[in-house]
């Protein structure tokens, strides 16, 4: 279990990594990872935190490292040069806390109310799963009772501070959603990496390339093949690209 020095030393090692990020690297700025199951989100999940001072024993508590770790990012970078992505119901990492909408939401209202000029939070939708089926999700959702739960409630907290939303998006479902209102932006990740385009794509409806799942963590010998070597759309040919060629109709 960390000790009090050890929290503080964390806290201070993050923000000496921002202020090398945004000042001799000439980042715009650095996003928190407060989700998956790494540091700040073990201290959110009570399966986890099982502490019962200043850091846990409460959904209150289980929040006062991520709140500090924020309120030091802000004095070291600027509140405007910081942002920070949440999983309030993922299980990755073996995360299964319970009293989720107490502890996100007063995280939220905290984040909110303290640092009211953060540049955005990111938000993993609720039943998107890295290991688990989107079945297997809503039997876990289901069972805290959440299971007609969306984003809109964190959306209402944070208010016109830019709300972005990841986790299963593709070219099927995507269209619509910043104009509604829900988000102000979508995120993509695997299919950026088999779609450079993937911008150009979407807007002009053309089809996605299929990503290489088993190519996504090495190392591999020929490191190129599945990360740098995905062709734009019209240059497959020209490139010889020719091992996949799967037209997306869902999510894999």
């Amino acid at each position: 279990m960390m000790t009090m020095e050890d929290i503080k030393s964390t806290i201070g090692d993050y923000c000496t990594a921002a202020e090398v990020a945004v000042e001799e690297c000439g980042f715009d700025g650095v996003e928190v990872h407060g989700g998956n199951g790494y540091l700040p989100e073990q201290f959110l999940s009570s399966n986890i935190n099982v502490r019962i001072d200043t850091y846990g024993g409460s959904p209150e508590k289980r929040c006062n490292f991520v709140l500090e770790l924020m309120d030091g990012l802000a004095e070291a970078v600027g509140e405007e040069n910081t942002a920070s992505r949440l999983s309030p119901f993922g299980l990755y990492n073996q995360t299964r806390g319970a009293e989720r909408l107490a502890t996100w939401s007063h995280l939220c209202k905290e984040l909110k109310k303290n640092h009211p000029q953060i540049s955005y939070v990111s938000f993993i939708e609720p039943r998107y799963e890295q290991v688990h089926s989107t079945t297997e999700k809503d039997a876990f959702l289901a069972s805290w009772g959440l299971a007609a739960v969306d984003l809109s409630f964190f959306r209402t907290i944070f208010g016109t501070t830019p709300f972005f939303s990841a986790g299963g998006w593709h070219d099927q479902n995507w269209q619509g959603e910043i104009e509604s209102g829900r988000y102000s932006a979508l995120l993509f990740g695997r299919w950026f990496i088999s779609n450079p385009d993937l911008v150009r794509r979407l807007g002009q409806g053309l089809p996605l390339r299929m990503y290489e799942r088993d190519r996504f963590y090495g190392p591999f010998p020929d490191k190129e093949r599945g990360y740098t070597d995905y062709a734009a759309w019209g240059e497959e040919k020209d490139k010889g690209v020719t091992r996949i060629g799967e037209v997306v109709g869902g999510v894999s």
